[in-house]
């Protein structure tokens, strides 16, 4: 009767534990967690700000739109964590995002020095990650393969930037011949000079001034005057929000007539139209990605997208948030064509992807795919005027929507 009653007893436990480990399963294919890792914090938070909004909106279109289908519905559910602004705090928290928790895959840091420090920690724990920075250096084979860069390389801006700046010369007959160039001294500055000084050389520009400012900087003042004191008709600033601002307002302040074409980041962000209000009007940057490309404009589902940032967020939608939302949009793509949230497996998919539709179009030209080093092989940087205060695609021709305003 012993026996009887503890082999009763171990097939009833038993079965209650199959029950509870069935009930976890099925309730774990209920939802696939994806990271989303930005700066939330110092000076940067702006950054993340724009990435976790277009997440939240991506994950809730997915999710809207009936899941993962591949996986019987399964919702995303964003794990949200802030990548501060150094890149030991990047580490740490990736680290510990990836220790804590089971994600298929992460897309975010956005800053190149953030993704640089943090990709061992992607590699380590073998999860794929979907990142905005721009660095050429992380689209290399020392990747692992765990790294796919949506956004366009930093060298590709700096031709980019060249580009439209001969054809201003064409279009309006500038002739402006002599550049200055200034860099934030980090991978995303160093990456794209390299790009603005071997190309604007190979333009036939005579380059005055070619100098790089740490990115503590707090007086522009400075660096305005050796500008001038150049005789440069044309700036090549590579800048971010804060020290973008302090350039602008310093060669507002200066009195100066010199072109400004920016390379991105603060140039491009909200907060510099609101800080210099109808000032803003006229100056030109490169982007890495847009809210009125032809792409974007000439679908009414992507434009709805930009649409309803702007009236859930009552800004424009910027270019953090149109790559996190298209971001988003390819990880579950790869998420639905592994038919699993096994991080392995979407890095495999990543790998293989190639996106036409959906919100991966977002991203101009409206296709996604990647190389044997992760770079989105299709992908090319925009050219942007603030016009009514808000940025306008103005070049390349084959992707702009607005003509140019003559500076």
């Amino acid at each position: 009767m012993r026996k009887i009653f503890l082999s009763s007893l171990t097939l009833a436990v038993g079965g209650a534990l199959a029950a509870i480990f069935a009930g976890y399963t099925a309730r774990a294919a209920d939802q696939v967690d994806i990271a989303v890792i930005a700066p939330l914090s110092g000076p940067n938070a702006s950054v993340g700000e724009m990435i976790v909004n277009a997440s939240k909106l991506a994950a809730e279109d997915v999710n809207t739109a009936g899941g993962i289908k591949s996986l019987g519905g399964a919702k995303l559910n964003l794990i949200i964590a802030d990548a501060t602004n150094d890149p030991q705090g990047a580490i740490t928290t990736t680290e510990r995002v990836l220790t804590q928790s089971k994600v298929a895959g992460a897309f975010g840091l956005a800053l190149s020095p953030l993704t640089t420090a943090a990709l061992p920690a992607f590699v380590k724990h073998h999860v794929p990650v979907i990142t905005s920075a721009i660095s050429d250096a992380l689209v290399t084979p020392s990747n692992g393969g765990y790294l796919f860069q949506i956004a366009p390389k930093g060298s590709a801006f700096g031709n980019q930037q060249v580009e439209f700046l001969k054809f201003l010369n064409e279009k309006y007959k500038m002739g402006i011949t002599k550049a200055a160039i200034l860099y934030v001294n980090n991978p995303y500055g160093i990456a794209t000079e390299k790009g603005i000084e071997q190309l604007a050389q190979k333009a036939g520009l005579d380059i005055v001034l070619n100098s790089a400012y740490p990115e503590s900087i707090t007086d522009a003042s400075p660096l305005v005057s050796k500008v001038q004191q150049s005789g440069a008709q044309v700036l090549f600033p590579v800048s971010y929000i804060s020290d973008a601002g302090l350039l602008l307002t310093a060669l507002r302040s200066a009195n100066s007539h010199v072109l400004v074409i920016g390379g991105g980041a603060g140039f491009i962000w909200p907060a510099i139209g609101q800080s210099l209000g109808d000032k803003v009007n006229g100056l030109t940057s490169v982007a890495s990605w847009n809210l009125d490309s032809k792409n974007i404009k000439s679908d009414p589902k992507l434009a709805a997208v930009a649409a309803r940032y702007s009236k859930t967020y009552n800004t424009f939608m910027p270019e953090q948030a149109g790559e996190a939302y298209a971001g988003i949009s390819v990880l579950a793509a790869a998420i639905e064509a592994a038919g699993s949230a096994d991080p392995a497996k979407v890095r495999l998919a990543l790998q293989t992807l190639d996106v036409k539709s959906g919100g991966g179009a977002l991203m101009q030209p409206g296709e996604v795919s990647f190389d044997a080093n992760g770079a989105n092989t299709h992908v090319m940087p925009v050219m942007i005027q603030w016009q009514n205060n808000v940025p306008h695609t103005v070049f390349p021709e084959a992707v702009a929507t607005s003509a140019v305003t003559k500076p």
